[in-house]
């Protein structure tokens, strides 16, 4: 009998978020059910801080985490099925900033970035030697402090921006894109410990989802012209 999975995520919308009336939704949760009902799992979806199910991603048997980037520093360590999704990372500023950001040289001169504690944005900027990243596990968090002036800058994805925005209770205009630092795939990751068993019949059902068209249906709901995600990038 198989085990039990922690299938853990985050709200971040398209992905995933919670519709008015309290259910939660959104691109990858689409995807995530469908391979369940392929499958037959019925473990329930449990939404938690990014940081926790990273640690138990890391530390736990069967675990399962999305959407998760596939990054050089992380691929060895996880198992992956994926991509269901590609997204551009930029730090955000206010729109009426006069701020000029060219380089990341000239984003580390900034007085504080906010970003999401233990997310790859804050991994990637931590790598770089950034030494002015304010963490939260909050990323309505960070449009209020940067609204407020408690931060300069902060780093989301250029898809879900209008979302997070709107939940923070501004709009998308109150923002503006000021230096792209990142591209990712986003994946479901299991933790090591998970059976093979288990992962090949999650990437069996995910890969289905793509020869029925199911995936591209999904998708679709949430980006009508958006181009598919590529192959999965396996190797860095």
């Amino acid at each position: 009998m198989a085990q039990p999975l922690a299938i853990y995520t985050e709200i971040d919308a398209p992905g995933q978020f919670y519709r008015t009336d309290g259910t939660l939704s959104g691109l990858a949760v689409e995807i995530v059910r469908e391979i369940q009902k392929r499958t037959g799992n019925i473990d329930r979806i449990k939404v938690i801080p990014w940081a926790r199910g990273y640690l138990e991603l890391q530390t736990l048997p069967n675990v399962a985490l999305f959407a998760t980037a596939r990054t050089a520093e992380r691929n060895a360590h996880f198992k992956w099925v994926g991509p269901t999704d590609e997204k551009r990372y930029s730090l955000f500023v206010k729109a009426d900033s006069t701020l000029v950001l060219k380089t990341l040289e000239d984003a580390r001169k900034l007085g504080s970035i906010g970003v999401y504690k233990d997310d790859v944005r804050d991994l990637f900027l931590t790598a770089k030697g950034f030494k002015n990243l304010d963490r939260t596990i909050d990323n309505i968090s960070n449009v209020k402090k940067l609204m407020a002036g408690r931060i300069e800058a902060f780093a989301f994805a250029t898809t879900g921006i209008s979302e997070l925005a709107q939940s923070a209770g501004y709009k998308a205009e109150n923002l503006k894109e000021a230096l792209p630092i990142l591209k990712v795939q986003l994946f479901i990751a299991f933790s090591q410990r998970t059976p093979d068993v288990t992962v090949k019949a999650w990437d069996k059902a995910f890969k289905d989802m793509k020869k029925d068209k199911t995936f591209e249906r999904i998708y679709r709901k949430y980006y009508p012209v958006q181009p598919l995600p590529g192959p999965a990038i396996t190797t860095f």
